[in-house]
């Protein structure tokens, strides 16, 4: 077993990813990285090729990220004006 610890937006995110990308839960999309990673060492792929291709699935993993923070942000700005709008009514 394998743990690590989230912001509540992080594991947010991370939960939106899951969806977006059809895994059913955090662990099986950690689950699937960690194969994935296993996989192309045994490729016999060098250690910078493994190294250039982990940073590439790192930073679109960080934009997919960004992407879902700002759809949560956008959200909670909507949900404020809405609120608001129904609090001048």
């Amino acid at each position: 077993m394998v743990s690590f610890r989230l912001t509540w937006d992080e594991y947010q995110a991370l939960r939106e990813a899951c969806t977006s990308i059809g895994v059913r839960n955090l662990s099986e999309l950690a689950r699937a990285g960690v194969q994935q990673i296993i996989a192309s060492r045994c490729s016999g792929g060098s250690l910078d090729d493994q190294v250039r291709e982990l940073r590439d699935q790192m930073s679109m993993f960080s934009a997919e990220l960004q992407r879902i923070a700002r759809r949560v942000d956008q959200k909670d700005e909507f949900d404020s004006a809405q609120a608001e709008t129904k609090a001048c009514v």
